[in-house]
């Protein structure tokens, strides 16, 4: 390893969904079939992409749902397992049943299912859905 090397910094920029419907329901996914644990939608920011292309890129997994309103909410950095995190936090507007090649429900947004990263998701549910900016 280099001087140099150890001196980088892994940024892993991600464009994270807050997918809600008019019942007040909130959007998770299983990527991991054998995992019971649920994630917000959303994925990776590829090089010399816009964090909005990520975004479309991710609802483009739920064909079935017919989504309106897409605005971002927030912004928040934090160092994770594998550097450090750079999260776009999308608000989204959707309706109707999510289908796809991943297991997808909707959840109300007072009682949402066990998520990978514990807290972290339903902390980002509720700054959304109150309109925080976090600023």
């Amino acid at each position: 390893m280099t001087e140099k090397s150890k001196d980088r910094v892994d940024i892993q920029v991600i464009a994270n969904l807050v997918v809600r419907n008019r019942a007040g329901e909130v959007l998770f996914v299983r990527y991991d079939p054998e995992n019971e644990k649920w994630w917000l939608p959303g994925g990776d920011v590829e090089a010399f992409t816009h964090p909005d292309e990520a975004r479309d890129k991710a609802l483009r997994d739920f064909d079935t749902l017919e989504v309106g309103s897409r605005s971002l909410s927030f912004v928040e950095s934090f160092r994770g397992r594998r550097g450090w995190h750079l999260v776009f936090h999308y608000d989204i507007g959707a309706e109707g049943m999510p289908g796809g090649e991943r297991e997808a429900a909707w959840f109300p947004a007072d009682e949402l299912p066990p998520t990978v990263h514990g807290q972290w998701e339903k902390s980002v549910v509720a700054q959304v859905l109150s309109g925080e900016t976090g600023a």
